[in-house]
Parts: structure tokens; C-alpha cells; sequence
């Protein structure tokens, strides 16, 4: 399992990078062009909006594995460990599943689409494809998640990522705090 989590870390990582570089070149390229010539390039508005689906959907995948996801834990902060355990493993495990479904659904509807963007003209089954890309990925960190709540003796936000809190910083003294 660490070699799939570290594979998948790795294409995450290299993806957002690659997006968020092409984004920024993009963008100081359209700068130069219309500072130089008082022109915009007019394919810079579509690529950078096909980079931003990027970053959404593998974005989401990323945020998955770190554990940063949005979570409602007022329930499970006050169950015991093992319960605590019990309910990370269906929230990892349905959310896998979700993720999955999604997937296979975006995988579809991008097969179907014949069209081309307006400006740079490819095909947008291309670029579409992105999101069951993305879905994919963050099934499979949520499926990793769900793993390590089995298999392990506590819960985990993510795989290798127990779900704790950081310690608080210390209380000031009054002669401190003044």
C-alpha cells in the first residue's frame, strides 16, 4: 500500500506542479503580449481555464491524501477510539465508493462529448477527461484511507495521517500576556 500511496502522491504532485507552472507562463506570456503589441493572446482565457478543472479535480485527490478534506467530527470526537475507528472506516470506505461511481460516470459522459474548444480547438472529451482522472485519484486515497482505519488501532484522516489534533499552544501567564 505505501508504494501505491507513493505513486499516486507523485502523479498528484507533478500534475498540480505542471498545471500551476503552465498557468503562471501563460500568464506572464499574455502579459508580455499585450504590453508589447497592446494584443491578448486569445488562447490564454481557455488554457488557463482548462488548467484550473485541473486543479480542481486532482487538487481534490491531494487534499484527500494529506487529510485536509472538509470533515464534520463533532460526532466522532466524542466516541470512544474503537468506535471513532468503526466510523472512519465507513466515512473512508463510502466516500471511496462515491468517489468511484463519479468516476465512472464523468468517464462516460466524457467519452460522449464531440466538440472542440472554441479557441484552441481540442477536444473537449479531452479535456474532460480530467475529471474522472481526478475522481479516480481521490477514490483511490480515500480507498488507502480506508485501509489504514481497518487494518490500523486508530482512526486516520487519510493513510498514514491519524486523525488527531495539533497540540494547543500554551496558556500565557498574565506578567506574559502583557
Amino acid at each position: 500500500m505505501k508504494k501505491l500511496y507513493a505513486v499516486v502522491r507523485r502523479l498528484e504532485a507533478w500534475t498540480l506542479a505542471a498545471a500551476m507552472l503552465l498557468m503562471a507562463a501563460a500568464t506572464i506570456l499574455n502579459v508580455i503580449a499585450r504590453n508589447t503589441t497592446g494584443n491578448s493572446l486569445a488562447s490564454t482565457e481557455e488554457l488557463n481555464q482548462f488548467l484550473i478543472v485541473v486543479v480542481c479535480f486532482v487538487g481534490l485527490s491531494h487534499a484527500a491524501g494529506e487529510g485536509r478534506h472538509i470533515r464534520m467530527s463533532a460526532i466522532s470526537d466524542v466516541l470512544p477510539r474503537t468506535w471513532r475507528r468503526w466510523l472512519a472506516v465507513l466515512v473512508t470506505s463510502s466516500t471511496a465508493a462515491l468517489l468511484a461511481y463519479l468516476a465512472w460516470l464523468a468517464w462516460n459522459y466524457a467519452r460522449g462529448v464531440d466538440r472542440n474548444s472554441p479557441v484552441l480547438g481540442v477536444p473537449l472529451s479531452t479535456i474532460y477527461l480530467v475529471a474522472p482522472f481526478g475522481l479516480g485519484l481521490g477514490a483511490v486515497q480515500f480507498a488507502l484511507a480506508a485501509w489504514a482505519n481497518l487494518t490500523g488501532t486508530e482512526a486516520y484522516l487519510a493513510y498514514g495521517i491519524p486523525d488527531e489534533y495539533e497540540d494547543e499552544a500554551p496558556e500565557l501567564t498574565p506578567e506574559e500576556a502583557e
